[in-house]
């Protein structure tokens, strides 16, 4: 009796396709993502603040306290500027100064157009002009509030710039107590003050 010989399969080829594709298409992906990896690191962690020791905080908050005591004593100068750089006029001690001082200059220069003019003479700086029309050298009793009359973004560079330097010739110059640059864009509406309704009077008593 002959003993059965053994015949081999052919592999089966369309699984060996199917393994080859699944590996190929991992390699790719782990390659992609290496890749996006190395384009787009990780942002570094954020520093954390350092935290406020709870005696030094309420030393903070007792120190601002006393500051806003401090400017809620002071009497307010109100600088009014235009948007093209005019000083129009003053609002202290309860009424409006009318004046007309050019706070910007021409320059030759094409690349420059404008300039400040307290930059160049400090007697056309904001609280020197206000000074000078209070008939005073210095305003330690003020707090000085330049108000332009259109919101910063709307200024000119130079002007907007002139302006924050002159806050500080504010305090050193003319000794204000404190001066700040305001932008209208920031102030909350006012609303109007309510009508006074008329009051009925009572109806007249009747005797019996």
């Amino acid at each position: 009796m002959r003993a059965r010989r053994h015949v081999r399969r052919p592999p089966d080829l369309t699984s060996l396709f199917d393994v080859l594709f699944i590996v190929v298409f991992a390699a790719l992906i782990r390659a992609a993502a290496v890749e996006n990896a190395a384009a787009h690191p990780p942002a570094p962690p954020r520093p954390r603040a350092p935290e406020t020791p709870p005696e030094v905080a309420a030393l903070r908050q007792r120190a601002l306290s006393e500051l806003q005591a401090g400017l809620a004593g002071l009497a307010p100068l109100v600088v009014r500027v235009t948007r093209d750089g005019t000083i129009d006029g003053l609002d202290v001690d309860g009424a409006r100064v009318r004046l007309v001082v050019p706070l910007l200059e021409r320059d030759p220069s094409p690349d420059v157009r404008l300039r400040y003019g307290g930059d160049r003479n400090a007697d056309l700086r904001v609280c020197r002009i206000a000074a000078r029309q209070l008939g005073t050298a210095e305003l330690p009793r003020y707090l000085v509030i330049v108000a332009p009359a259109v919101p910063l973004d709307d200024l000119p560079q130079a002007l907007y710039l002139g302006l924050r330097r002159d806050l500080e010739h504010c305090r050193s110059d003319q000794r204000a107590a404190a001066a700040v640059l305001v932008d209208p864009a920031a102030l909350q509406p006012i609303a109007p003050a309510p009508t006074p309704q008329p009051t009925q009077p009572p109806p007249p008593r009747t005797t019996p």
